[in-house]
């Protein structure tokens, strides 16, 4: 992952919690605040596995606040 490429996460990531704020609960907004602390630490020349793992981080964090969002577990 390229440093633009990780930039565009954490910003897309703090718009995120930024909207949802008041939706989330405390134990979704602490992972996504050390997902977003973990991208800001992130350094390109740290591999390929971290940067897998964070991305996995982060999509799983972002299919939990759709959940919330969209109660879209009321619909299965």
């Amino acid at each position: 992952m390229d440093k633009q490429t990780c930039e565009n996460h954490i910003t897309v990531l703090k718009k995120v919690r930024g909207a949802c704020d008041s939706q989330l609960d405390v134990g979704v907004k602490a992972e996504l605040d050390a997902v977003i602390e973990a991208l800001e630490r992130f350094e390109p020349h740290h591999g390929a596995d971290r940067a897998m793992k964070l991305v996995e981080r982060a999509l799983r964090i972002i299919a939990v606040i759709v959940k919330i969002m969209t109660n879209i577990g009321g619909w299965m």
